[in-house]
């Protein structure tokens, strides 16, 4: 369990023995797939890390649709902002595969903070870095056509979840299209007729590996250049 903790960026700067304090404080879950982890507006007081499996973010708008704010996989973490702020939960988590969860209480993540710099900072880069991300997709919704907001969301994703690279390719498990047009406010109709002519286009091919698929990660930078 100490080598899984060691590939999780937030420890992964953590000696063997700081690893294994780590361990100490944690409890694990096997959660089902399609299982709320957190609701939001409930109180914090819970760190969750990712061990394998995958979770979404979201929240519900008042007419009742599921707002997609993120989605996060393996070695990423969530739970953190009510910690740090005491508020309560900003957002719902659930799984989108059966998932295996790290749980770090409140009390005891305050102290690792406190006796771990290296984790704070990592914390610290990490939320940062998410802050950025969420602004950028933001921007692009607002600015951005529907074609082009599709382009900027799978080059984020390929970059930030991509695996098996071959040159400007990369192999993704993506998100459903119903799922892509909640973080991107369209219709899965709409996502749908753009990811067919990606497909037609040779950008967006089938891959051996079930639910994979390939991207042409350069021919969406060319893409979406020519907005510029």
């Amino acid at each position: 369990m100490l080598e899984i903790l060691k590939h999780v960026p937030l420890f992964s700067e953590l000696s063997v023995d700081e690893l294994d304090s780590v361990h100490k404080l944690i409890t694990f879950h096997d959660v089902a797939k399609k299982t709320v982890v957190l609701h939001e507006g409930e109180d914090g007081g819970s760190l969750f890390i990712i061990i394998n499996g995958s979770v979404k973010i979201s929240y519900y708008a008042p007419d009742g649709r599921e707002i997609v704010l993120s989605l996060l996989e393996e070695g990423a973490y969530f739970g953190e902002m009510s910690l740090l702020d005491k508020q309560p939960r900003s957002a719902t988590v659930s799984t989108l595969g059966d998932t295996r969860l790290a749980q770090i209480r409140s009390v005891d993540f305050e102290r690792l903070l406190l006796q771990q710099p290296k984790v704070s900072l990592k914390l610290l880069a990490e939320t940062v870095h998410r802050l950025r991300r969420t602004s950028q997709l933001l921007e692009c919704v607002s600015t951005m056509d529907v074609p082009h907001r599709l382009y900027y969301y799978l080059k984020d994703f390929g970059d930030h979840f991509g695996k098996n690279k071959n040159g400007d390719k990369v192999i993704v498990q993506l998100p459903t299209h119903q799922m892509i047009a909640d973080q991107l406010s369209t219709s899965r109709e709409t996502i749908s007729r753009a990811i067919s002519t990606l497909k037609k286009e040779g950008i967006i091919n089938k891959t051996p590996i079930p639910g994979a698929s390939q991207i042409d990660m350069g021919a969406l930078q060319t893409l979406l250049q020519a907005i510029y």
